[in-house]
């Protein structure tokens, strides 16, 4: 009982925000901002200017890649012995 009420009764924080509690719903926030501050920018059907075709394929490859698990085969055996007595 006097753990239980020694942890009950702690002044430190209970509760510490981390980096994702800071940052929760900014990506929401900024894409509403940006739709007020450009209504009609789903208008715009002019291809968006970025890396070339080959680069962007290569860099989708190597992300893709990254996924992937290595097969490793182990070598290991396991025995297991039993001794029954009556």
């Amino acid at each position: 009982m006097l753990a239980l009420s020694a942890g009950c009764s702690s002044s430190g924080p209970v509760y510490e925000e981390t980096l994702l509690d800071k940052y929760w719903g900014r990506s929401v926030e900024t894409a509403k901002y940006n739709q007020i501050l450009n209504p009609d920018a789903g208008k715009n059907l002019t291809p968006v200017e970025g890396l070339s075709g080959n680069v962007a394929d290569n860099s989708v490859k190597k992300y893709e890649d990254s996924f992937k698990k290595e097969t490793k085969q182990e070598n290991s055996s396991t025995s297991t012995t039993a001794t029954i007595s009556n």
